[in-house]
């Protein structure tokens, strides 16, 4: 009984290591960003977004060079979910964004011998609200 709980222990810590998300407090509800690669071949992704609250949203998939090589804009929703498939890109990193009222949520991804990577962090940006001391928050 004690391996078969350590078993489902070490499993859900690996499934939980896999998957990448982000909560992007803005106004009252939180933007989940959600990217994780896909079971179903090496070289797909799985991305999922929540609490859109039906505004634009911009997603880019973009190389180190700047070259697009995915983008979709999203309105009128308040959720979405995409298979991204990166077969026949060239190996190199990524790089993709989630921009939602004025926020960026930025994932490095990696495309080596057709294998893809989520890399472990994801990046926030946030325009600074003019007027505001970030030290002190007001």
């Amino acid at each position: 009984m004690k391996k078969q709980i350590g078993l489902f222990v070490a499993i859900m810590l690996f499934s939980a290591a896999s998957v990448f998300a982000n909560q992007m407090p803005i106004g009252e509800a939180k933007l989940i960003v959600s990217i994780e690669k896909s079971t179903e071949n090496a070289t797909s992704l799985d991305l999922r977004l929540a609490n859109l609250e039906k505004k634009g949203t911009l997603i880019l998939l973009q190389d180190v060079n700047g070259n697009n090589w995915y983008s979709q804009y999203v309105s009128r929703k308040a959720g979405f979910a995409k298979r991204l498939n990166l077969k026949g890109m060239p190996d190199g990193t990524y790089t993709l964004s989630v921009n939602h009222k004025g926020a960026t949520v930025i994932q490095a991804l990696r495309l080596s011998y057709g294998v893809l990577e989520v890399l472990k962090h994801q990046k926030l940006e946030v325009p600074a609200a003019q007027g505001v001391d970030l030290v002190k928050g007001r």
